[in-house]
């Protein structure tokens, strides 16, 4: 026998193997990236070029964080918010500017990624495209990572698809994209597998270097993405510790963590290093909450199974609809949903966990088990988490239903390795035409019902109409105040505002104007408890001296001598208007406008179609 034809042969079938293989790796993701992109379309409404000009949520009160997003977003587009650099955005904080320098913010590589789009492609139109990516991503890497955990291409297509379509990324967006960012989760297990069991992770290695890049890279990330990786890095290598008696896991895996925190630390390296040298001006690093959040919206499991309320069955949304009303804490915009395949794929889990324990049989609970387990323990609605919190003030963590999301990868991931483990023993026990049959029969109804059980129904014409109302009111309501006002004539924004909602008024709704001016300059934006902070409330108080509410007309009566003196003081200080927010106040600004107008101005009042807003511009001296 000639051995090195057989060689020359077996080494050309490997080679056509892995090739095939590659060709269906890349046949399977692009098709699911294909449904995964047109499930977002439909779900969005975004089918022709004019709805993609509008935002999917403008003014929506569950996603006012929107407006405040792009706000930051538009600062980065114009290079007046660097990444990783100076933060002074001089069209908003008039008087002065507004000073952004002392506040942490962690994900600054995504920022860059949203500023890039918006830049090129405009506001809206780049806002929808990271959100898209955002899916994409997130589908895109679960397969590659469920492929290299031994999953067949027909499980890992569906476990990805079911990831990429995730209810919770549907909720995020676009108001919480640094949320709807978990593309980079599925690289949690690989770490976490690795660290947790033979052969361990080698200091040095190629794996060890792999895991400390996956720390980095979550490290520069959202942080309540990197403290639960942090925390079943530590968890898994202690117990890798005491099952081998060695240092060696503890080792890597204070490496593992401490890339992670240095990416974090140098994340935030600008804005560390502007309060070294110019002080922190009263504001936390960090900016802690109020305690009840932890409650309302912590982790709770009966939210992994409560629909969506935008769900395609009539009855499940109904029902969504009934638990929300029913329930006084509730999670973030019906984000922990893990949806039909999730919930089923997490009973598979719980099953096996329980069946290995009756049975005896501790070390047969898989891992995926344990870590769940650690998941509902800490961040439990009165868990671990929130007893921190009770007793030391550290509220960061307190939206802890996001950690749905990492649940659901976690046990997506286990349902496709068991069911390729089973498809791998069917082919010894089953003809290959019978279990073809049979597996593309299974994976088209699973893909079918993700579309139809984690995408959300398309908007109605009616909400798209509104949106578009919307927005276009702003954008003339704002082209009509350019075009009275000078160049870079300075706006008062009222109410004032300090990062907070008022009734009525969203925290970032005072950055509406701003999204679509070419040369005004705001007065919202300034530093909260800055000196033009204070003095912005000062002239705010001064205006409402001696104010009250006539109960005949419900309409607040203004004392003129207190206007004209905060009048004057705008004046004083380069204001040319008065822009006011009617829904800031009981009258809906009637009072106000009608004082402001008794002091003589000669030009009349601009008001939006929407009927929200009214610019007053001042007279000069």
């Amino acid at each position: 026998m000639d051995l090195s034809r057989t060689r020359d042969s077996t080494g050309k079938e490997d080679q056509l193997t892995a090739s095939r293989s590659r060709v269906a790796d890349a046949f399977s993701l692009g098709v699911i990236l294909i449904m995964a992109s047109l499930a977002w379309h439909a779900a969005n409404g975004k089918w022709t070029t004019d709805s993609w000009k509008l935002p999917t949520r403008y003014l929506e009160p569950e996603y006012s964080d929107f407006i405040g997003t792009c706000g930051s977003t538009k600062a980065m587009a114009t290079g007046q918010f660097l990444p990783y650099g100076v933060k002074t955005v001089s069209d908003l904080g008039a008087p002065g500017t507004a000073d952004w320098n002392r506040s942490p913010t962690p994900e600054e590589a995504l920022c860059a990624v949203e500023a890039g789009f918006t830049r090129l492609f405009g506001l809206f139109i780049g806002f929808n495209l990271v959100a898209l990516l955002g899916h994409l991503a997130a589908a895109a890497m679960f397969y590659a990572v469920a492929r290299s955990e031994n999953c067949s291409t027909a499980w890992a297509g569906v476990a990805a698809l079911a990831f990429g379509l995730a209810p919770y990324l549907f909720a995020e967006s676009p108001h919480h994209l640094n949320c709807q960012y978990v593309w980079y989760i599925p690289l949690f297990l690989v770490v976490w597998k690795w660290i947790a069991t033979e052969p361990g992770i080698e200091i040095g290695s190629r794996r060890f270097w792999q895991a400390i890049g996956i720390g980095f890279l979550t490290g520069l990330q959202n942080p309540y993405y990197t403290f639960i990786f942090c925390q079943l890095v530590l968890l898994g290598a202690m117990v890798a510790a005491w099952r081998s008696r060695s240092r060696a896991a503890l080792l890597a895996a204070g490496a593992i963590i401490g890339a992670a925190a240095f990416a974090f630390l140098l994340g935030n390296l600008d804005t560390l290093t502007y309060r070294m040298l110019h002080g922190a001006g009263g504001q936390p690093v960090v900016a802690q909450r109020e305690y009840r959040w932890m409650d309302i919206y912590g982790f709770k499991l009966v939210d992994l199974f409560i629909p969506s309320i935008t769900h395609h069955s009539a009855t499940l949304a109904k029902f969504g609809i009934a638990h929300r009303q029913a329930s006084v804490l509730n999670d973030e915009e019906g984000c922990a949903y893990l949806g039909i395949v999730g919930g089923v794929s997490l009973l598979f889990l719980v099953g096996a966990a329980v069946r290995a324990l009756l049975d005896g049989k501790l070390p047969a609970v898989p891992m995926a088990a344990w870590q769940v387990l650690w998941i509902v323990l800490f961040f439990n609605t009165g868990g671990l988490n929130s007893t921190v919190a009770a007793f030391t003030g550290f509220t960061l963590f307190r939206t802890a239903c996001r950690y749905s999301v990492v649940i659901l990868a976690i046990v997506l991931l286990y349902a496709a390795q068991r069911l390729s483990a089973w498809q791998r023993d069917a082919t010894r026990r089953m003809s290959a035409d019978t279990l073809q049959i049979g597996l593309i029969t299974a994976v088209s109804g699973l893909c079918l019902l993700i579309l139809w059980d984690q995408v959300p129904r398309s908007p109605t014409a009616e909400q798209q109409a509104t949106i578009a109302q919307q927005v276009a009111a702003d954008r003339d309501f704002v082209a009509s105040i350019e075009q009275a006002l000078p160049a870079k004539a300075m706006v008062f924004q009222l109410p004032v505002m300090d990062g907070s909602p008022l009734p009525g008024v969203p925290s970032s709704d005072h950055f509406r104007p701003y999204l679509y001016s070419k040369q005004l300059h705001f007065s919202h934006g300034a530093l909260r408890g800055s000196d033009v902070h204070q003095w912005q409330q000062a002239v705010q108080q001064q205006l409402l001296n001696g104010a009250t509410l006539n109960q005949q007309t419900q309409q607040i009566q203004f004392d003129q001598n207190s206007v004209g003196a905060a009048v004057e003081a705008m004046r004083n200080r380069g204001f040319a208007a008065i822009y006011v927010n009617r829904n800031g106040f009981p009258d809906r600004g009637k009072g106000l406008e009608k004082s402001l107008l008794e002091l003589g101005s000669t030009k009349p009042p601009i008001d939006s179609a929407a009927g929200d807003l009214v610019c007053i511009p001042l007279e000069k001296h």
